[in-house]
């Protein structure tokens, strides 16, 4: 009897196991990308997306482009902080920017609140550069 219960409970476990979709939101980039370098302020860019959505800020940035007339960034990488709950998340976004032949990685604190993604910092000439863009949730999934 023992072995007839734990095999109708593995069944309805492997049965169930298939109707479940993780937790979570496919997030994608929406609208124009806003970039400022140093005395250029709020130019929208030419943004190039590595992926049109994905489940996380890593799926969906590293690896995209923002080109300008003068320059062309890519971001390299995205590490969180933890998470501070009813606060914006926050991180460090790399980049690495090429003007001309040269080209410089930054790190980049970032900041994403109510949507709007944005991040800024020195470059090695002391020019700041910034960019911002909207990410939303398109699809959220739920357990069922």
């Amino acid at each position: 009897m023992f072995k007839f219960v734990i095999s109708i409970l593995v069944a309805v476990s492997i049965a169930f196991a298939g109707g479940i979709k993780a937790n979570g939101c496919d997030l994608s980039v929406v609208g124009d990308v806003v970039m400022s370098v140093g005395s250029e302020k709020g130019s929208v860019v030419e943004y190039k997306a590595i992926a049109p959505s994905g489940k996380n800020f890593h799926a969906i940035l590293v690896g995209s482009i923002m080109k300008t007339d003068s320059l062309t960034l890519e971001i390299v990488d995205i590490k969180a902080n933890k998470r501070v709950q009813r606060e914006a998340r926050t991180g460090t976004v790399s980049v690495v920017v090429k003007r001309d032949s040269k080209s410089e990685k930054i790190d980049m604190p970032y900041s994403y609140d109510k949507g709007i993604f944005s991040a800024e910092a020195k470059q090695e000439n002391g020019a700041d550069i910034s960019f911002m863009f909207e990410i939303k949730a398109l699809l959220c999934h739920v357990k069922v």
